[in-house]
C-alpha cells in the first residue's frame, strides 16, 4: 500500500522550484504546481529545457508547406482520467476568444470508436473492424470521473464490452444469427447472469463472497463449447468467440486474484500472456490481436525486436487493458490538430501567463550531490545559444492558420549563434550533435533552486545522474529494470483519398477515421490523419487529399555509440528510410488495395506501394518512383530522452516513487516513476507530474489522482 508522503519543507521566503526537462511531466508538473491560488506567494518556478520547443516525445513541428510532423502517433485514450482534465482546465484557463482556433476544448479534441484489427490466415491479412459504444461519461464534465474510480467499475465495464458484442451480433442476424437458436438462447442467458452478476457484486467482488465466480464459469463453459463447433467456421462468430474468452479470462482472473482488494502490483512478476493463460485464455487468445493491442500500443518489445515475444508486467497490463474499457464519453480523443499545437503549445502559454518563467537552450549536463550525498547541491547545464537581446525572453511559437505552432529549427533571428546553428543544420535536440555549448551554466542549491524536480526521461538517467546511481543503489535498479526502446514513424501525404487508395468499411460514427496497432511488423501501427490537413499551408494545385501516419518500435541492432559519434543520427535516419521504403513495398495492399501499382498496371504487383501516389512538397522536384519518399517525413528516435519506456515483468518494483529519490530536494517525474499505473504514456507522464508537485507542496491530494493507489483506496482507482 503506498504511504502519503511527508512533504518536502517549507518556509517563509519563496522557494525556487527548478524543473528539469519540458515533456508533458514537467509542464504538468508546472501546471498543477501554479494550479494552487496564490502559489506566486510561496513558489518562484523555472523550466530548463534544451533546444527550442516544449513537448518531449510530443513535441511537434511545421515542417515544409507547414506540415505537421510528430514524433509518433499521438491521441489520448477515453481512460486518460488525469490528462483529459489537465486539457480541460489548461482551454478554460487559455481563455481563448469564441471563434479562435481551438478555442475551447469541445474544438480541440474529437471522439474516437474505430479500431482496426488484423488477423493472419491463411497465409493472408484480414481485416477486423471494431467499434466501440459511446457513452455520456464526458471528459468536459467533472462529474464524470467520480463514477470511473474504482476497479470494480472497471471489471463491470469490460463484462459489458462483452454484452454489447452479443448485442450488436443479435441486431445484425437476428436473435438466432449463424447460431442454431437454442444454442443461442443458451449463450444469451448465460451471459445476462454473469453481467448481473458482476453489477450486484461491484462493491464486493471477493470471490468467495459473491455468485461471480459461478456465473463466470457457466459463461466460460459455453463459449468453450461453442468456439469447438464454430471456431473454423464463420469469422464473425469465431471472433466473438476469442473475444468473450479473452474478457472473460480477464474479469475470472481479476477476482481470483483479488485485484479490487490487493491491486495491480502484485502481479508485475508473471508476463501478461502467462497470466491470461493462467486464467483460461487459450494460446490463440493470448496471442490474438485483441490480447495484443495493449502490448502493441506501447512498444512491449525486447530491444525494441518486434520478433520477440512482447514482455509486459501482468499487473501493468491489467490495469491499462480494464481501465481503457471504462472511458469517458468515446474509447479514444484524438487530437484536432497537431500534438503541439493543441497540447503543447496551449501547456507553455497557460504556464507562461501564470508566471512559470522558461529556460529554453539549458541542456542538463550532470547533477552533483552535496558532501553527505543527502541531496542535490548543483545542476550544471551546458548553454546551447544565448539571446540577442539578454533582456529578452525567447519567443518559440509562430503562427499557423491562427494556431500558435512549434517550427522545426530554433528562431534563428532572436539567438546570437543563429547563423551558425543554420548553416551547420545542428540538430539541438540530438546528444549527438557535435555542438559545442556557449557556455556552461551552474545552478547552487540554496541560492539558485531550493527544489529540483527531475522530468527527463530515464534514459537519460545513466548520462546525466552518475553521483545519484553511485550514491543510491535503487536509482541503478531502476535504471536496469525499466528498460526502454527505440521507435520509428513515418507519414505520408498522398495525393488521392483514403477512399480512391481502396478504404472501404463505413464508419458508424461521423468522427471516426482509421487507427490500428497490430497490422504488420515493425510498423503496425497506422492511423489516418486526414483531418489535419486544414491545418497546414499547401500550394492549391499541390494539396493532399490523405495523410497516413506509421509508427512501431525499432530494433536496437547496436549499443548507442559515445556522444562524440555524430554520424550516428544520419546512420539511424538512413535505417529508419531504408525500412519504411521496405515496409511500403511489402504491406500496403492489405489496407490500402489501390494503393499497389497492380491498380494501374495490371498484373502488377498486388501488395507494394505506388509511390507515384506521394504528395511532394516540392513536386516539381519530387522525382519518380522510389524517389518520392525522399519529400515524405521519418524519424528516428533514438536519443535517451525519446526512446519509449515500457513495463516488463518485475519492473514494477523497482520504479522509484516522485518522493523516493533519497534526496532531501529531489522530486522525479515521468511516466518511469512509479504513478499505479506504470505504462508509458501521456497518462503515465501527467500523473507523474501530478505526484511530483504533490510531493512538492501536498497538492493534488492523492485521491485526486485517479489510478494512484492511496492508503484510504489501496486499489488503484
Amino acid at each position: 500500500m503506498a504511504q502519503d508522503p511527508t512533504t518536502l519543507p517549507s518556509s517563509n521566503a519563496k522557494r525556487k522550484v527548478a524543473i528539469l526537462g519540458g515533456g508533458i511531466s514537467a509542464l504538468a508538473t508546472a501546471f498543477e504546481l501554479s494550479s494552487q491560488p496564490q502559489w506566486q506567494d510561496s513558489l518562484d518556478i523555472t523550466l530548463y529545457q534544451m533546444g527550442w520547443r516544449l513537448g518531449g516525445k510530443c513535441a511537434t513541428a511545421r515542417g515544409p508547406n507547414d506540415r505537421i510532423e510528430e514524433h509518433g502517433i499521438h491521441g489520448f485514450l477515453g481512460s486518460y482520467y488525469n490528462a483529459l482534465p489537465m486539457m480541460r482546465d489548461c482551454y478554460a484557463a487559455l481563455g481563448r476568444a469564441p471563434g479562435q482556433p481551438l478555442a475551447t476544448f469541445e474544438e480541440a479534441f474529437k471522439p474516437e470508436s474505430f479500431v482496426l484489427m488484423w488477423e493472419y490466415i491463411d497465409g493472408k491479412m484480414i481485416r477486423w473492424p471494431f467499434t466501440s459504444p459511446t457513452n455520456s461519461l464526458l471528459p468536459s464534465d467533472p462529474a464524470s470521473l467520480d463514477k470511473l474510480r474504482s476497479v470494480e467499475h472497471w471489471i463491470a465495464s469490460t463484462a459489458a464490452v462483452l454484452e454489447g458484442l452479443f448485442d450488436h451480433h443479435e441486431a445484425a442476424h437476428g436473435a438466432q444469427g449463424l447460431l442454431d437458436k437454442a444454442k443461442w438462447a443458451v449463450g444469451r442467458q448465460v451471459i445476462k447472469h454473469t453481467l448481473s452478476s458482476i453489477e450486484k457484486a461491484k462493491t464486493n467482488l471477493h470471490e468467495e463472497e459473491s455468485g461471480v465466480s459461478h456465473a463466470l464459469e457457466k459463461a466460460w463453459d459455453w463459449v468453450r463449447d461453442t468456439a469447438v463447433d464454430l471456431l473454423d467456421d464463420n469469422t464473425e462468430i469465431r471472433r466473438l468467440l476469442i473475444v468473450g474468452e479473452y474478457l472473460l479470462a480477464i474479469i475470472r482472473g481479476c477476482i481470483k486474484d483479488e485485484v479490487a482488494t490487493k491491486g495491480f502490483d502484485h502481479l508485475d512478476d508473471e508476463n501478461f500472456s502467462d497470466w491470461l493463460i493462467r486464467h483460461g485464455a487459450s494460446v490463440m487468445v493470448a496471442s490474438s490481436p485483441m490480447a495484443l493491442n495493449t502490448v502493441n500500443l506501447s512498444y512491449q518489445y525486447p530491444q525494441g525486436d518486434t520478433a520477440r515475444t512482447a514482455l509486459m508486467g501482468a499487473g501493468c497490463y491489467l490495469h491499462w487493458t480494464i481501465r481503457s474499457f471504462a472511458y469517458m464519453g468515446a474509447f479514444a480523443w484524438l487530437f484536432e490538430a497537431g500534438t503541439g499545437e493543441t497540447i503543447i503549445a496551449p501547456l507553455y502559454e497557460v504556464l507562461r501567463k501564470r508566471g512559470v518563467k522558461f529556460e529554453f537552450f539549458h541542456k542538463v549536463e550532470s547533477l552533483g550531490l552535496s558532501a553527505d550525498k543527502g541531496s542535490v547541491a548543483t545542476i550544471n547545464f551546458d548553454v546551447q545559444a544565448t539571446l540577442k537581446n539578454p533582456q529578452a525572453v525567447y519567443e518559440p511559437l509562430f503562427m499557423v492558420k491562427g494556431l500558435p505552432s512549434w517550427p522545426a529549427t530554433p528562431m534563428f533571428d532572436q539567438l546570437v549563434q543563429g547563423d551558425a546553428l543554420k548553416a551547420g543544420k545542428v540538430d539541438l535536440e540530438s546528444y549527438w550533435n557535435g555542438w559545442q555549448p556557449v557556455a556552461k551554466r551552474q545552478l547552487v542549491a540554496g541560492q539558485d533552486f531550493d527544489q529540483i524536480v527531475f522530468a527527463i526521461s530515464i534514459g537519460a538517467v545513466p548520462y546525466l545522474c552518475k553521483e545519484l546511481l553511485a550514491a543510491k543503489p535503487e536509482w541503478q535498479n531502476m535504471v536496469d529494470k525499466v528498460t526502454t526502446v527505440q521507435t520509428q514513424t513515418m507519414q505520408l501525404w498522398m495525393n488521392r483519398s483514403t477512399t480512391e487508395l481502396g478504404w472501404d468499411i463505413e464508419f458508424k460514427n461521423p468522427h471516426d477515421t482509421v487507427i490500428g496497432a497490430t497490422y504488420l511488423n515493425p510498423l503496425d501501427g497506422q492511423v489516418d490523419f486526414t483531418h489535419l490537413l486544414p491545418w497546414e499551408s499547401w500550394p492549391a494545385d499541390q494539396e493532399p487529399k490523405s495523410l497516413w501516419y506509421f509508427s512501431g518500435a525499432m530494433a536496437e541492432y547496436e549499443a548507442p555509440p559515445p556522444f562524440t559519434d555524430t554520424d550516428y543520427p544520419a546512420r539511424a535516419h538512413a535505417r529508419v528510410k531504408a525500412q519504411c521504403i521496405q515496409y511500403l513495398q511489402a504491406s500496403m495492399g492489405p489496407l490500402l488495395p489501390k494503393s499497389t501499382t497492380n491498380v494501374i498496371s495490371p498484373p502488377g504487383d498486388p501488395v507494394g506501394l505506388d509511390f507515384s501516389l506521394l504528395q511532394g512538397y516540392d513536386d516539381a522536384n519530387a522525382g519518380l518512383g522510389v524517389q518520392r519518399f525522399n519529400q515524405q517525413f521519418w524519424r528516428a528516435n533514438i536519443d535517451p530522452t525519446e526512446s519509449y519506456v515500457t513495463s516488463p515483468p518485475g519492473s514494477t518494483a523497482a520504479r522509484l516513487k516522485a518522493w523516493g529519490s533519497g534526496f532531501s530536494n529531489l522530486a522525479i517525474a515521468g511516466d518511469w516513476i512509479y504513478t499505479g499505473l506504470n505504462v508509458g504514456s501521456v497518462e503515465g507522464a501527467v500523473m507523474g507530474g501530478k505526484l511530483a508537485a504533490h510531493a512538492i507542496s501536498g497538492y493534488p491530494a492523492l485521491r485526486d489522482i485517479p489510478g494512484y493507489p492511496t492508503p484510504e483506496s489501496p486499489t488503484g482507482a
